[in-house]
């Protein structure tokens, strides 16, 4: 596929599992999402732009510290857009506005806002330091840029069986796109080639017990992993239950532990 057929799939993907986004098995996302406001050192009069904000955990988090601040929230995906404005509403929050819009063009004045962030998103960008560069070029000087990325051993152990039922059904799994800035040492690169400045990557555990594995379940079929599993056609009944069989041997008294390692980085303009 080319660039625009790769960005189509994502779009067509993330449309897809927007209605399950935020189930309990994927709570990684506002866990990360409530260190945002911390890492950027708000004072709270801010006007930050939140990138592929998805159904809006960043933005609501990013805008429950910013009393006298505003946050705009840009996605390519209408329906994760759509549930982010009604998580917005149910939260009473006035200062947030969300616009359609690609990430990779950036409809707004350089220099316009305070801060940036993009949670989980920028490893879907082949030219991800070009990406970054486009970002930053949106933030004043002196101000900041978050980006939070998974350390390399996130997903695991559950996601090494995933891959293995996957390809006894005949179905190679790709390459992890989050895999290319999945070490404190590439997320440093990352930042240091795009120009940024003052740069700190902290990696948090985020790691926690899935209940059963229909909870792994809920991670595969509302995340970036559906695209896959939907190749399996007629065969996915059959997938799903061999697949849970497995998942169930890693149960302990706790549950089925799941590694989430969160990478927050944060740069200067």
């Amino acid at each position: 596929m080319d660039q625009e057929e790769i960005k189509q799939f994502f779009k067509n993907t993330f449309n897809t599992v927007a209605d399950g986004y935020d189930s309990a098995a994927l709570r990684f996302f506002p866990e990360s999402a409530a260190r945002l406001p911390s890492y950027l050192g708000l004072k709270g009069n801010e006007h930050v732009l939140d990138i592929a904000t998805g159904t809006g955990a960043a933005a609501t988090a990013l805008a429950a510290a910013l009393p006298d601040g505003r946050v705009t929230g840009i996605d390519f995906s209408e329906k994760m857009l759509g549930r982010a404005g009604r998580k917005i509403a149910e939260q009473g929050l006035t200062n947030v506005d969300l616009h359609e819009m690609d990430m990779q063009k950036i409809g707004f004045p350089d220099r316009y806002f305070d801060a940036a962030s993009c949670c989980f998103a920028l490893f879907f960008i082949e030219d991800m330091e070009e990406q970054l560069r486009h970002i930053a070029s949106k933030v004043r000087k002196g101000g900041k840029v978050i980006i939070t990325s998974f350390y390399e051993t996130s997903f695991s152990p559950p996601v090494e069986m995933f891959f293995s039922c996957l390809q006894r059904y005949g179905i190679e799994p790709p390459s992890l796109t989050w895999k290319r800035v999945a070490t404190e040492d590439k997320c440093i690169s990352l930042f240091e080639n795009a120009a940024l400045k003052g740069i700190s990557v902290n990696l948090v555990d985020g790691g926690y017990s899935l209940s059963s594995p229909e909870e792994w379940w809920q991670i595969v079929w509302n995340a970036g992993f559906r695209g896959l599993v939907e190749q399996l056609g007629d065969d996915l009944p059959a997938f799903k239950k061999e697949l849970g069989a497995e998942i169930a041997k890693l149960a302990d008294s706790e549950g089925i532990r799941m590694e989430m390692g969160i990478f927050y980085s944060v740069g200067m303009v």
